[in-house]
């Protein structure tokens, strides 16, 4: 009988050594939630992006683009269509705690939030210790990287870097304490026609997301107006204004009885074609603007484009003899513009597509008709 318990006995400490099941359980993980954030671009223009989980027994690493963890040959890279950045699919590995494994078998047990995320793929690696999340960001054009660099030029331009997703720059000049706002989609701006008075001009840039959301800008610096600069500058942009009663009513009304009358401003041709000033004195530059409920588009010497193909953003956009953006209607290289003006189908005839992307030495931003900011409504080129 001593013998027989002795051998049970040594039989369960062998067991137990062998198959330690209920000591060294691993814990199943069945669902995920990761946060992504936007950070900004880096200097070659590569979105930056960190994530975190919200829920505990596991760690997230870092945001890495697929493209740049899949080995590919270099031919592969040069037949590749360049992809935008919310285009991409982007990585994250998460790692599970020590006696934790992921066991996940849907796309509805991973829940994503921030910069637009949406689930692509999942994979169990290492024997479910790591789990490979392949995602796409979609939010990821509505942040634009920061600028540090602008300048002034001799002629009472400005000059600034291109600032990668921006749709607009914000431009504010300072003169004293007064400050006034501008805008435009180019990388330089006229201000001559708005620094009719002698004195010190202060500059700063901010580039402008899709979103709305702004980066940091850049200051360009003092441009100083001496007299007869601002003399120069008077004879040729100054504004002339009228103060008229209002019909109906008498100077005996008080306040608001009278109005303003711009009289040389709005639209204006010259050898070069048409441009169109604005009541503070400035002229519409590398931007788009509806006048009487028609869309034109003025480049950045103020012009207003004809008979020309403008790509802007990842769309194309055709504009008629008059300057008017056309719509719902066949272009001259064959493709067809849909309500929003957005050129779609294949060119058929190249040779007349008649193109404007602009002068090589700037760069342009990629907002569209729906961006563009609102000016006063006036007669333009087709009424003349």
């Amino acid at each position: 009988m001593r013998k027989q318990i002795t051998a049970a006995l040594a039989c369960m400490v062998l067991a137990t050594a062998v198959c330690p099941v209920q000591a060294n359980a691993t814990e199943k993980i069945q669902k995920v939630n990761v946060k992504f954030h936007i950070e900004g671009y880096d200097e070659d223009g590569y979105p930056e992006i960190t994530a975190e989980n919200s829920s505990g027994h596991y760690s997230v690493g870092s945001v890495e683009l697929e493209s740049e963890t899949t080995d590919q040959d270099d031919d592969d890279f040069t037949t590749m269509k360049k992809k935008s950045a919310a285009e991409e699919n982007y990585v994250v590995e998460l790692s599970a705690d020590d006696g934790y494994a992921f066991y996940l078998t849907k796309a509805s047990q991973v829940k994503l939030q921030g910069a637009g995320a949406e689930y692509v793929k999942a994979s169990r690696l290492d024997s479910g210790t790591t789990l490979r999340l392949i995602v796409k960001l979609t939010d990821l054009e509505d942040v634009c990287t920061a600028i540090s660099d602008a300048s002034w030029n001799s002629d009472g331009t400005a000059r600034w870097e291109a600032s990668t997703n921006a749709v607009q720059y914000q431009l504010t000049l300072t003169k004293n304490s007064s400050s006034k706002i501008y805008f435009t989609g180019g990388t330089t701006y006229d201000f001559k026609p708005v620094m009719q008075a002698a004195g010190d001009y202060r500059l700063r840039v901010r580039p402008i997301s899709r979103s709305g959301d702004k980066a940091e800008g850049a200051e360009a610096g003092t441009f100083s107006v001496s007299r007869e600069m601002a003399a120069e500058y008077r004879a040729k942009y100054a504004v002339e204004t009228e103060k008229r009663t209002i019909e109906g009513m008498d100077e005996t009304n008080g306040p608001g009885t009278t109005e303003v009358i711009y009289k040389n401003t709005g639209w204006k041709q010259d050898d070069h074609g048409w441009w169109y000033q604005n009541n503070d004195g400035s002229y519409i530059q590398y931007n788009w603007v509806e006048l009487n409920g028609a869309w034109y588009f003025f480049g950045s010497d103020g012009y207003m484009v004809s008979n020309t193909t403008v790509h802007w953003g990842p769309d194309d956009y055709y504009f008629g003899e008059d300057g008017k953006m056309v719509k719902n209607m066949t272009v001259p290289d064959g493709r067809k513009a849909g309500a929003d003006g957005v050129l779609a189908g294949k060119v058929k005839d190249s040779s007349k597509t008649n193109s404007m992307s602009g002068d090589e030495e700037e760069d342009y931003s990629n907002s569209g008709p729906a961006f563009a900011k609102k000016t006063e409504k006036s007669a333009g080129p087709a009424s003349e």
